[in-house]
């Protein structure tokens, strides 16, 4: 059966204008009179962008990341891309003409192809909302197998593969179809049968309920061409993944953790007896089969991941790579060249410290349709952002050492709220998740360990945006209080507050007086919002043994009244915020499970804790998913 793999929220928004078109049928006597309601025309793309709506979410997605051709072991590379965005996960054509890789130039992970032959751009062979990856070739070069996520979670698919026409990726085929995550798909050198990963093993243990995300392992399976036949072929604690053919495709290459670490084995396809080709106490990942015999792979020594080759034995270890930066996901072409990735240059004056520092703006700006209206969407790298009512500046945590204002794009940024602490620092003078008031006059933040537990002193600040009037709001509190949020009429601040002994959500005025209790329940209650007409709050909280977003209404006097629970899904939901007119609410969810196997991603960072952008409806509890790739996609802020 094809997926088609267009934007799914161009889809939801022509079924939404149909609807509005439909015909209005009217009883008249005995007779039945029918009217067409006329189609309004659709926007243009200027339009829509003019009347979009802003959203800008924190992203620990790593910095710019290019493709390099190793033409000789150990001498400087060839950088085959030149994009400031990720391009990585390269694989050759077996014509050895193309390269195809996973490049998030636009803001979203799309599959492109390079021309080796003929100098020119990339060509974009899939263009939706999903993540499409880890592509690979059939020997004939006519077919991609790749993941996507265009269901929800990672399935594998196969497309042809034709870099002439336009989105190849509507041909797509869903071959897998699993609410567990298939990773990292190898067609066999007959072109008869695809390897790959899968968590769905850890589903199975739980008797068909989903694995908590995050805590699912991979195990290894092979199936037909067609999806058809799959059978499973390790099993083991633990994750096994990046399955790659031997030369002549009567063996398993792979990565496992059953040895302790990472170490890359070989075994035939019968599942029996592994043999491990990597050396202890080194990682090693992502081994791929050369067409002399020798097994490449990805190898950690002390800090530095470079790319080496074995001998069909496991001796002769080679370096392949230069030691000038970082490489990972080799491949080879035809001729036994090496292609890996690796980081590329960035320009110095866009760099935005973090845990992954790289430049401030991470994923370009782009449109997402809700089925109502259109948003903007911008993934920027200061964690925890608010956006100014305007939508055009955004403050944010550097580093948590200091509070800065800038422009969407990483320009003209002033510092706030700055100690003098350097890079790195998280202590008592940390600024972070601040907010922003209506009239953009105000920002409140708390100031003190990050996220830190009930013995920290955090206190809640408030200050103009140019950092003048600093004063701290809860001086006497003497226990963590943070995660504060303005009323929309500035005149009270919602927060979380540790103050007896448990996180509860409490309100205050804005001069920190008058300190009143919301919740009361012996489980976590934190992050919460005001809606925008500052009738009700979202928050997050752990009383039904998970992170779920509930809603509380207030009584008129501002007390607490009706809870409702928004959520439910399996692992967390966190981080509510309401969209401008309280129709929608943004979140971060991880109900769409892991998009990679955990060890290739955590060369850069712990992937996705707290998942991807999702918004909620709330008049009918319908989900979008705003964001698909494989890092943490956190907290948002939504203005009109």
């Amino acid at each position: 059966m094809s997926s088609r793999l267009s934007s799914p929220s161009a889809r939801r928004a022509v079924l939404f204008v149909l609807a509005l078109g439909a015909a209005r049928v009217v009883a008249a006597g005995i007779g039945v009179v029918i009217t067409v309601v006329a189609v309004a025309p659709a926007l243009d793309a200027q339009s829509r962008a003019r009347d979009a709506e802003t959203v800008v979410y924190s992203s620990l997605a790593p910095g710019n990341w290019d493709i390099y051709r190793f033409d000789r072991p150990g001498e400087p590379p060839r950088r085959l891309t030149t994009d400031p965005g990720l391009d990585y996960n390269p694989v050759v054509s077996p014509d050895g003409r193309w390269v195809v890789f996973t490049s998030e130039r636009t803001g979203n992970p799309d599959l492109y192809a390079l021309d080796l032959e003929q100098a020119g751009e990339p060509v974009r062979l899939t263009a939706s909302d999903a993540m499409e990856d880890a592509a690979d070739f059939s020997p004939d070069g006519r077919t991609l197998v790749f993941v996507s996520t265009e269901t929800g979670n990672p399935d594998v698919y196969s497309m042809p593969f034709d870099p002439g026409g336009a989105d190849s990726g509507r041909a797509a085929v869903n071959l897998t179809r699993h609410a567990a995550g298939d990773y990292s798909p190898a067609m066999s050198p007959d072109g008869t049968q695809i390897l790959f990963s899968s968590g769905r093993a850890a589903d199975d243990a739980a008797s068909g309920a989903l694995a908590a995300a995050g805590s699912e392992a991979s195990e290894l399976f092979v199936m037909r061409a067609d999806g058809t036949n799959v059978r499973r072929l390790t099993r083991h604690p633990g994750w096994d993944g990046a399955p790659a053919w031997s030369s002549d495709g009567q063996a398993v290459l792979f990565y496992s953790e059953r040895a302790g670490g990472t170490r890359i084995f070989e075994m035939p396809l019968d599942g029996t007896m592994p043999r491990v080709l990597s050396a202890a106490d080194q990682g090693a990942l992502s081994p791929v089969a050369g067409p002399d015999g020798r097994v490449a792979f990805t190898r950690r020594q002390g800090d530095r991941w470079s790319v080496v080759s074995v001998g069909s034995d496991g001796g002769g270890l080679r370096t392949e790579s230069d030691e000038t930066r970082d490489y990972w996901g080799p491949t080879f072409d035809p001729s036994g060249r090496v292609l890996a990735f690796g980081p590329g240059p960035t320009d110095p004056a866009t760099l935005f410290a973090s845990d992954v520092p790289g430049p401030f703006v991470v994923h370009p700006t782009r449109s997402m349709d809700l089925p109502d209206r259109t948003l903007a969407l911008t993934g920027i790298r200061g964690y925890l952002p608010t956006l100014h009512p305007s939508g055009e500046e955004v403050a944010t945590s550097e580093a948590f050492v200091r509070l800065v204002v800038t422009r969407l794009d990483g320009s003209d940024k002033r510092v706030v709220f700055d100690r003098g602490h350097e890079y790195g620092y998280r202590g008592t003078d940390s600024p972070w998740w601040p907010a922003w008031s209506r009239d953009g006059q105000w920002l409140v933040f708390g100031v003190g360990a990050a996220f830190g537990g009930t013995t920290d002193i955090v206190n809640i600040w408030k200050s103009r945006p140019d950092g003048t009037d600093a004063v701290n709001l809860t001086p006497d509190s003497r226990t963590n209080d943070a995660l504060p949020q303005l009323s929309p009429d500035g005149r009270r601040i919602v927060f979380r507050t540790m103050r007896d002994g448990n996180p509860e959500i409490y309100v205050m005025n804005i001069d920190g007086a008058q300190p009143r209790r919301l919740t009361n329940h012996p489980a976590t209650d934190t992050m919460p919002s005001f809606s925008s007409k500052g009738d009700r709050v979202a928050f997050t909280s752990l009383r039904d043994d998970d992170y779920e977003i509930y809603l509380l209404k207030l009584n008129a006097d501002g007390g607490p009244g009706q809870l409702e629970r928004l959520t439910h899904s399996p692992g967390r939901d966190m981080h509510p915020r309401f969209s401008p007119d309280d129709e929608w609410l943004i979140f971060t969810s991880e109900r769409g499970r892991l998009n990679d196997e955990l060890p290739l991603t955590q060369v850069v960072f712990q992937p996705q804790p707290y998942g991807e952008i999702h918004a909620m409806r709330l008049s009918d509890r319908y989900v979008v998913r705003l964001t698909h790739n494989k890092w943490e996609d956190g907290p948002a802020d939504w203005v009109k």
